[in-house]
């Protein structure tokens, strides 16, 4: 209407008719133009095509562009019947169908990038979880509850898997100290058992001397000449039984805070001066190349006490006119004493309680069989390991200090 009084506005009073007729066939509307007195009618509708009822009527006042005034304007609507509502829609609804189909598909494409796409991505991601497995990283890239849902699953999942792996380190190592303490139980049983065989020995001899002694048997009536070998026999058991101690006391106490900073070189030479009488004796020549500063942190007497052990046993064990080799860096400790091997099937075994190359036990050759466990004891609580290996004519052990 706005449009229509505005082209009337820029039209002459002659040429008016034919604009109000146009505008009546494109609009199926009556237009009535009064100029005065006169009503003016303009436009028709054919018979039959409109509804009884079913009109808009609209006023207005115009003018015309070579007239002045205004001129009362009156323009009657028609709508269009159902029948031709009908078959209006029939043509445009294959073209409905058609924008249907294709708002539905970009709307099934966005749907499926924007909702179902980060959905699977979780579901699957969530199945992984199930099965404990994190090596996956969820992506997507999202700012809304999707997004934020991924972000939380790619934080859980980094925790979970750091924690596992936690969990499967310390069961690793309950594993590992499950087995040392059943290892421990078993050698703590078998060192018993041998211990009450050890004892056992010199216990039912001294029995039998002093018996015979009592009741005057043989040579046990000259009590004179058999008790030094009753106190021999005594002194023997009596350092088997302070070994024993020895050990049981590393085993109970450990280092119980006595670790200090031991010289290592001071010690060796301290150790060979003592052991020298028992060299010369047996001729045996004792070689020392040692470093200056040595230091490891420990308990001086019990490392004193070890590396006594390593050097009695190696010149105790060599023949007469053997040599003793000493070497000492700051990483590895040796000892070599030549003129002799160990028997192949006896080195893994050297460092068991009681465990003696010489099989007959005869304590004029060896000592108890405890020295090497206690050595190695001892290096153990240090955090030193240790080995003995036959070279070319000679035995080495050697203890790593880094």
């Amino acid at each position: 209407m706005e449009r229509f009084v505005e082209t009337l506005a820029e039209t002459n009073y002659e040429d008016a008719p034919e604009v109000i007729e146009q505008f009546c066939q494109n609009n199926q509307a009556l237009v009535m133009l009064t100029d005065g007195s006169e009503n003016i009618p303009y436009g028709s509708v054919p018979e039959g095509s409109i509804e009884e009822g079913k009109t808009l009527t609209y006023t207005a006042t115009t003018t015309f562009k070579d007239r002045t005034g205004e001129y009362p304007l009156t323009v009657t609507s028609f709508s269009p019947t159902g029948q031709e509502l009908t078959s209006l829609f029939l043509k445009i609804f294959p073209i409905i169908l058609l924008l249907i189909f294709l708002i539905s598909f970009v709307g099934a494409i966005l749907c499926s990038k924007i909702m179902v796409k980060p959905v699977l991505e979780i579901s699957r991601i969530s199945k992984r979880m199930a099965d404990l497995d994190m090596t996956w990283d969820c992506k997507v890239n999202r700012t809304d509850e999707l997004g934020v849902l991924a972000n939380s699953l790619n934080t859980m999942a980094k925790r979970l898997d750091t924690t596992m792996k936690e969990l499967e380190s310390a069961n690793e190592q309950l594993r590992k100290d499950m087995e040392h303490i059943t290892e421990l139980s078993h050698q703590r049983r078998d060192f018993f058992a041998a211990a009450s065989h050890e004892l056992k020995t010199p216990v039912t001899i001294l029995k039998g001397q002093i018996e015979s002694m009592i009741l005057g048997i043989g040579k046990y009536k000259d009590t004179g000449k058999v008790l030094p070998e009753t106190l021999k026999e005594v002194e023997n058991m009596e350092r088997l039984v302070k070994e024993i101690l020895t050990i049981s006391k590393i085993e109970m106490d450990g280092l119980a805070g006595k670790a200090e900073p031991v010289s290592l070189s001071d010690m060796l030479t301290k150790v060979t001066e003592t052991l020298l009488p028992l060299a010369q004796e047996r001729q045996i020549t004792v070689h020392s190349q040692l470093a200056e500063t040595v230091t490891v942190s420990g308990n001086a007497s019990l490392l004193e006490k070890a590396v006594h052990n390593i050097l009695s046993n190696a010149i105790r064990h060599s023949p007469e006119g053997a040599e003793v080799f000493i070497h000492l860096t700051p990483s590895v400790l040796t000892v070599t004493n030549t003129g002799t091997s160990i028997p192949e099937e006896d080195l893994p075994v050297l460092f068991t309680p009681f465990y003696r190359v010489e099989k007959s036990r005869n304590k004029a050759t060896g000592g108890s069989g405890l020295g090497l466990y206690i050595t190695k004891t001892i290096l153990d609580y240090h955090k030193i390991n240790c080995n003995i290996a036959n070279t070319e004519n000679a035995v080495k052990f050697t203890a790593f200090l880094q």
